[in-house]
């Protein structure tokens, strides 16, 4: 039997969805959303300049939604920026940042505004996720250092996860809510109050990272993360973000430059480690496709950039 929302008052919830070439995944993300049981929410739509007839289509399906037309793929930290002030200045409580390729059971919304409204220290929150390989979005709770990057975002990850007791020293697996260090960049909910002590998004990234920074901002700011499992959503997985290839790889080695020399120092040792790593993972796919092959250049070229400086 659903949980009923027993609160004084239902909190205004805006969920915003960024749509690049994706219409289809926008629309069945908007039909689960049309289900859920909580009342007082709102979405609004940034299209991210997308090359397909998606603002049309968007604006037919769902004419009660403000689309947002950026113009050009500004990415994803500044294209869900744009969301969000629109949701701050609109007066909402909480906004929930959803990957567009992602469905929510009914009671999602709810059961993250139950938690927030008795946890204030709460100021963002992540669903349980639903997906082909869950692991992939499970919620880190260790705290980030060499280790920790090396055991949840590389290929040993497949080895952790099949060590119950390993496992449970990185990842928020568990049936009740716990806090989190970072939280899966697909469906993120906050309290709108901490955008304006932490900030938003850091724009200086295209792609990738964005989770992990802006838990930082979060933490940094004196406020807390935490995984609830008793909301649940379901994530196709980098729907849009696949299409880019090996486009993709060199943005997030980008951002993860970026992420090392702002926000989570590591040892000279560790950099060269996580360098290392990056390196014979872009190679072995390079020796397989094409793509990669063709942007080995410049995927070097980003291996020894020197990040750029904060926006946000």
């Amino acid at each position: 039997m659903m949980p009923v929302l027993e609160l004084p008052r239902e909190p205004l919830v805006y969920v915003v969805l960024l749509n690049w070439n994706g219409w289809q995944d926008t629309l069945e993300c908007m039909r689960s959303l049309r289900s859920i049981q909580y009342r007082n929410w709102r979405a609004i739509i940034v299209d991210n300049g997308s090359s397909d007839d998606s603002v049309a289509r968007l604006k037919e399906a769902c004419p009660e939604i403000a689309v947002i037309e950026t113009g050009r793929n500004i990415g994803f930290a500044a294209g869900n920026n744009l969301g969000i002030r629109f949701a701050l200045e609109n007066g909402s409580d909480y906004v929930f940042v959803l990957n567009n390729d992602t469905t929510v059971a009914s009671d999602a919304i709810s059961e993250f505004v139950v938690f927030g409204e008795s946890h204030p220290e709460a100021a963002l929150m992540g669903p349980r996720i639903a997906r082909a390989d869950p692991a992939r979005e499970w919620a880190i709770r260790r705290r980030l250092d060499s280790l920790t990057m090396l055991c949840t975002f590389t290929a040993l990850r497949h080895l952790i996860v099949q060590l119950p007791r390993v496992r449970d020293m990185f990842y928020c697996t568990g049936e009740q809510p716990s806090l989190a260090q970072v939280l899966s960049g697909s469906a993120l909910f906050f309290r709108a109050a901490a955008f304006r002590k932490a900030g938003l998004f850091d724009e200086s990234t295209f792609l990738d990272f964005e989770e992990l920074i802006i838990a930082e901002k979060i933490r940094a700011a004196g406020l807390a993360a935490y995984f609830v499992p008793q909301a649940k959503i379901w994530h196709k997985g980098s729907a849009s973000a696949a299409k880019l290839r090996a486009k993709r790889y060199i943005e997030n080695a980008k951002s993860e430059q970026y992420f090392f020399s702002q926000y989570v120092k590591l040892s000279a040792v560790g950099r060269s480690v996580v360098r290392l790593v990056r390196f014979v993972t872009y190679s072995l796919r390079a020796l397989r496709y094409r793509n990669y092959r063709e942007h080995y250049a410049e995927f070097l070229a980003a291996l020894r950039s020197r990040p750029s400086m904060r926006v946000g």
